[in-house]
C-alpha cells in the first residue's frame, strides 16, 4: 500500500515537473512562416477557414480550434503556443488518468515520463501548428479503441458502448486534423471491423453499432472529401517533400530523440547521437518482445500499438512512392502510439537499473532540446525585425516581398498594412495564402506599383536581391538595406524602405 502511494507521489510530481519542462520555452512571440499562416488564419470565420485550409494541404480541425482561442484571446500569439503546449500537458497526464488504469502504475509513470522529456515532444509541443493537438486525439482514439477492443474480447457490456461512442468521436477528429491521423484511424477502424466480423457469432449486436458507427464517420467526412481529393492532385503534381538517402531513414528512425524543426535536415553530431540511441531503443524493445513472448507474456497491447505505428509509416512510405509523404515531422502525430510502445516494455523490465538508464538517457537528450529552445526561442535578435519596422513604419505604407517565408512573418506580424507577395513562380497559392488577407495579395509583377506613390518597405532573405529587380522609376531610397539575423529557425531578413514620388 505505501509503494503504491509513492508510486502515485512520484507520478503526479513528474506530471507536474513535466508540464513546467515543456512550457518552459514557450513564452515568446517568435514565428516561423509555417506558424505565421496558423496567426493569419485563425482570425477567419469558420466558413473562410473551411473555404481557404481546402486549398491548403491539412484539414481544417486544428484551424477551428484556434479560431475559438482567438475570439477568446484576440489574434495573441502567446496564446496560440500555449494552447499548442496544452495538448502535451493533457497527453502526458492521459498516463496517470488512462494509462495507470488499464496497463498499471509503471507504465503509467514512464508514459508520462517519456511524453515531456522526449525531445521530439518538448520541441514540437510549442510549436504553433496542429501536431501537438494530433498527437493528443490520435492517443486518445487509440484508447478508446484498445478499451472497446477489450469489451469485445472480456465479453463485458459495461462501458463498451461508451467507449464505442468515444472511439468514434476522436476517430472523427483524427481525420479532420492531419492526414497521418486519417490514416491512423482509418487502419485501427479496419483492425477492429476485422476483429468483429471475426466474432460476429457472439458480437452480432456489437458489429452492426460499429458499422452504423463507421458510416456515421464516413458520412461526417464526405464534405471535405472535394478538397481532400484537390490537396492529393496538388501534392501529386510537385510537392516540397523528398526521399533521399540517408537522410528520410535517419530521419524516421531517429526522430523521437532529437531536436530538429528545420526543413533542411542536418546530419550532425546530436542527429548521429540520437540515431544511435533510437536503433538501440528498437533492439532492446524487439529483444524484450521476443523474452516476454517466450515467458508468455500477455503482449497485445504493445502489439496493436506497434501494428499501427509502423503500419501508418509502411501504407505512407507505399504512397510514397507516387508522390513523397513521408516526413519525419508529421511522425509527430503518431508518437504516442510510440511512447506507449516503451513505457509498456520498459514496465516489465525487471532489472531497475536499465529502466533508470533509458530514462536517465532520455532525460539527458531531453534537457539537451530543451535548453537549444529556449536558446533559440528567447534569442533578443528574434523580435528586432518586428520591432524595427514598428518603429519606422507610417500609416498608408505598402510591404512588398517575393519569399513568403519571412514575408509571412511579416504579414502575421503587420495585417493591417497593404502587403504583397511577388509570385515570380506562379505557384497555384493564391487561395491558400488568403490565410493573410485582406492585407495581403499575392500578385506575379510588379504593375500594382503602376498607380501609387508613396513608401514602400522590401523584405527578403539573406540578400536584398528583390532590390535588383526593383523598377527603380522616380524612386528614392529612405532606408538602406539592414540585415537582422534570428535564431528562431535561421531566419534571415533583409528590410529596405523606398519611397517612389
Amino acid at each position: 500500500m505505501k509503494k503504491q502511494k509513492a508510486l502515485k507521489l512520484i507520478h503526479i510530481a513528474i506530471i507536474i515537473l513535466g508540464i513546467i519542462f515543456i512550457f518552459n520555452p514557450a513564452f515568446h512571440k517568435s514565428l516561423w512562416f509555417d506558424e505565421s499562416y496558423s496567426v493569419g488564419i485563425a482570425n477567419k470565420g469558420f466558413a473562410d477557414i473551411w473555404k481557404i485550409i481546402g486549398n491548403d494541404v491539412h484539414p481544417a480541425l486544428y484551424y477551428w480550434m484556434l479560431h475559438i482561442v482567438y475570439l477568446i484571446f484576440g489574434s495573441n500569439i502567446l496564446m496560440y503556443r500555449l494552447f499548442s503546449v496544452l495538448a502535451i500537458a493533457i497527453l502526458g497526464i492521459l498516463g496517470y488518468t488512462h494509462i495507470r488504469k488499464d496497463f498499471g502504475e509503471k507504465t503509467g509513470i514512464l508514459f508520462s515520463f517519456f511524453t515531456y522529456f522526449l525531445p521530439i515532444m518538448n520541441t514540437y509541443a510549442e510549436e504553433l501548428r496542429m501536431y501537438s493537438w494530433s498527437c493528443l486525439i490520435v492517443t486518445l482514439m487509440a484508447i478508446y479503441g484498445y478499451r472497446f477492443y477489450k469489451n469485445i474480447k472480456d465479453r463485458q457490456e459495461k462501458g463498451k458502448l461508451k467507449n464505442l461512442i468515444l472511439f468514434g468521436i476522436f476517430s472523427i477528429c483524427c481525420c479532420y486534423i492531419h492526414y497521418y491521423a486519417l490514416v491512423t484511424t482509418c487502419l485501427v477502424n479496419l483492425l477492429l471491423l476485422i476483429y468483429l466480423i471475426r466474432n460476429r457469432k457472439e458480437e452480432k449486436k456489437t458489429l452492426i453499432r460499429f458499422l452504423i458507427l463507421a458510416a456515421i464517420q464516413i458520412v461526417l467526412y464526405i464534405p471535405w472529401l472535394i478538397y481532400f481529393m484537390g490537396q492529393l492532385r496538388h501534392v501529386g503534381g510537385g510537392f516540397w517533400i523528398s526521399l533521399g538517402w540517408p537522410n528520410t531513414p535517419v530521419e524516421v528512425l531517429s526522430v523521437q530523440f532529437r531536436r530538429q524543426l528545420d526543413t533542411v535536415f542536418s546530419f550532425d553530431l546530436m542527429t548521429i547521437l540520437a540515431l544511435v540511441v533510437a536503433i538501440l531503443i528498437y533492439i532492446y524493445i524487439g529483444r524484450k518482445i521476443y523474452k516476454l513472448k517466450k515467458e508468455n507474456k500477455d503482449l497485445t497491447p504493445v502489439i496493436l500499438s506497434l501494428a499501427v505505428y509502423l503500419g501508418v509509416i509502411g501504407i505512407i512510405l507505399i504512397i510514397s512512392i507516387v508522390m513523397p509523404l513521408l516526413y519525419s515531422r508529421y511522425l509527430v502525430v503518431i508518437t504516442g502510439l510510440y511512447i506507449f510502445t516503451l513505457a509498456f516494455v520498459i514496465a516489465k523490465e525487471e532489472n531497475k537499473n536499465i529502466i533508470l538508464l533509458i530514462c536517465a538517457v532520455v532525460l539527458a537528450l531531453g534537457i539537451k532540446s530543451n535548453i537549444d529552445n529556449v536558446n533559440f526561442n528567447y534569442y533578443p535578435e528574434n523580435l528586432k525585425v518586428y520591432d524595427y519596422i514598428d518603429e519606422n513604419i507610417q500609416e498608408g505604407d505598402i510591404i512588398v516581398y517575393s519569399n513568403i517565408g519571412n514575408g509571412g512573418v511579416v504579414a502575421a506580424y503587420f495585417p493591417e498594412y497593404e502587403q504583397y507577395f511577388l509570385n515570380f513562380d506562379h505557384w497555384d497559392v493564391e487561395e491558400a495564402y488568403k490565410a493573410y488577407g485582406p492585407g495581403m495579395k499575392t500578385v506575379t509583377d510588379w504593375s500594382f506599383l503602376e498607380n501609387y506613390k508613396g513608401r514602400i518597405w522590401l523584405i527578403d532573405s539573406e540578400y536584398m536581391g528583390l532590390y535588383d529587380v526593383f523598377p527603380k522609376e522616380n524612386i528614392k531610397v529612405l532606408l538602406d538595406a539592414k540585415r537582422i539575423d534570428t535564431k528562431y529557425h535561421e531566419y534571415i531578413y533583409n528590410i529596405m524602405l523606398l519611397e517612389k514620388e
